[in-house]
C-alpha cells in the first residue's frame, strides 16, 4: 500500500513539473516572439531581461522534473 501511494504521489509531481516545464517553454517562445516586433530599445531590453529570467525557471524546472525520474532515465531537452 505505501509503494502505490508513493508511486502516485511522484506520478502527480511529475505531471506538475512537466507542466511548469511546458507552459515556461511556451512563455519564452511568446517572448521571442514579442521581442521581434518591438522596435523601443527600452522595451526590448525589458523583455530580454524577462526572457533570462524565464530561462533560469525553466532550467530549475527542468532540474526538478528530471530529479523525480527513475534512476538511469534521462530526458534530452531540444531547447535551453
Amino acid at each position: 500500500m505505501k509503494t502505490a501511494i508513493f508511486r502516485t504521489w511522484t506520478a502527480t509531481a511529475r505531471l506538475f513539473w512537466w507542466f511548469q516545464v511546458r507552459s515556461l517553454e511556451i512563455t519564452v517562445h511568446g517572448q521571442t516572439e514579442a521581442l521581434s516586433m518591438v522596435g523601443d530599445r527600452l522595451l526590448s531590453a525589458r523583455i530580454q531581461v524577462a526572457r533570462a529570467e524565464t530561462r533560469r525557471e525553466l532550467a530549475r524546472a527542468r532540474a526538478e522534473y528530471s530529479a523525480r525520474l527513475p534512476v538511469g532515465r534521462r530526458v534530452t531537452w531540444r531547447m535551453a
